[in-house]
């Protein structure tokens, strides 16, 4: 089966960023299953040449096809017509040179409308994936909304990440929207209980922009927990390139903990994966999460999580056993949490914390219901 992947946002060809990494994880998980699994970037704005420029490569194994050319900013209704009407121009050139493919996938609201679009001139059965926070947080332009509203009544099939997201998204279309959350890969995190962890007790937060992921929070309650545990040593490692890094140091200065961090930038998933092994804790501050895919990855590496009570986390930590869930926004709680699991932390089992997410959301459990959903609009 031909299964075309479209992403509304990815990263740059030959870059470590994480920005749409897992479209290509999901390309890669497919063809695992035996199918022809490829991938379609059209990015069509501002920031690129006025030349048309289009290419094709093998990327980590996939298929992939990117093009791309300048566009205007797509600020209004009429703008934002003419924008996916050039899209779908693309769409139609990939068919005529590689073929019809038997699905879309379109992965958020973006590409769905392109492949809407599309439904005027080719009709080819689509599946339409959301995962954005704008709809929890009604940060969505209004004139994108008649946009999703088609995308959502032309897919065949709706999907989301999780339960919160579900019901934001429920409110634009009378169709059902399924929950098909994402997954991780047992292959590269996993508890390992032959790796030592840090000497000093070791906090670990993952992912950007700071407000989002409640890092000004974070660093307030890291503070007060130092000064509340004079003799314990600790620290605390933001990973991913931050862009307020310089900000969230001035900080860090203020609070007097700018010893106790650790910035590490941006690093490949192997890097993630091996420094949550030797780290004891991961803790979210997330103002929203639609997911929490640092939550679950550090789940699966055994770690207890400490996160802010958003939709994804709720989601995925089902049990006591597998954390604490705290209020959004409360630095108080968030530093009683970390102190109640750093001085109780013997009381988690790595392999039972692992065990709990592996039976939800393993890769080849959750690519099964991708691989049987495809199967679908075949029949």
């Amino acid at each position: 089966m031909h299964v075309l992947l479209l992403p509304s946002w990815y990263f740059p060809a030959g870059s470590e960023e994480i920005a749409g990494r897992m479209f290509q994880h999901h390309a890669q998980a497919l063809q695992e299953m035996g199918m022809d699994a490829r991938l379609l970037y059209i990015d069509h704005s501002v920031r690129k040449s006025p030349l048309y420029h289009g290419t094709e490569h093998l990327e980590d194994g996939v298929r992939t096809f990117r093009v791309q050319q300048w566009f205007p900013p797509k600020i209004n209704r009429m703008l934002y017509s003419l924008w996916l009407d050039r899209c779908v121009k693309d769409l139609i050139r990939y068919i005529r040179q590689q073929g019809r493919p038997d699905v879309f996938h379109a992965q958020s609201y973006q590409a769905a409308s392109i492949a809407a679009r599309l439904q005027q001139k080719v009709q080819i059965p689509y599946i339409y994936t959301e995962r954005l926070s704008g709809f929890i947080l009604k940060t969505i332009p209004t004139f994108h909304i008649p946009f999703i509203r088609e995308a959502m009544l032309q897919a065949s099939v709706t999907t989301c990440v999780s339960p919160g997201l579900q019901q934001a998204l429920q409110a634009l279309s009378s169709k059902s929207v399924m929950v098909v959350p994402n997954f991780f890969d047992s292959g590269t995190f996993y508890p390992d209980p032959g790796v030592r962890k840090n000497d000093f007790f070791t906090f670990v937060s993952v992912g950007e922009p700071a407000h989002i992921k409640g890092l000004d929070i974070l660093l307030k309650a890291f503070a007060q927990l130092k000064s509340n545990s004079p003799g314990q040593r600790m620290k605390l490692i933001l990973i991913d390139r931050i862009p307020e890094q310089e900000r969230l140091m001035e900080l860090a200065r203020t609070y007097h903990i700018e010893e106790h961090l650790e910035w590490t930038g941006l690093i490949s998933q192997k890097q993630v994966a091996e420094i949550l092994r030797q780290s004891h804790v991961l803790v979210s501050a997330s103002r929203v999460e639609t997911f929490g895919k640092a939550i679950l990855e550090a789940q699966a590496c055994g770690l207890p999580v400490i996160a802010t009570s958003t939709d994804g986390a709720r989601y995925i930590l089902s049990s006591d056993a597998q954390g604490q869930l705290v209020q959004i926004e409360d630095m108080a709680g968030l530093m009683t949490a970390m102190a109640h699991v750093m001085t109780r932390y013997e009381q988690y089992d790595p392999m039972a914390i692992h065990n709990i997410v592996k039976d939800r959301f393993d890769k080849m459990i959750i690519v099964g219901q991708w691989v049987a959903l495809y199967n679908s609009l075949q029949a």
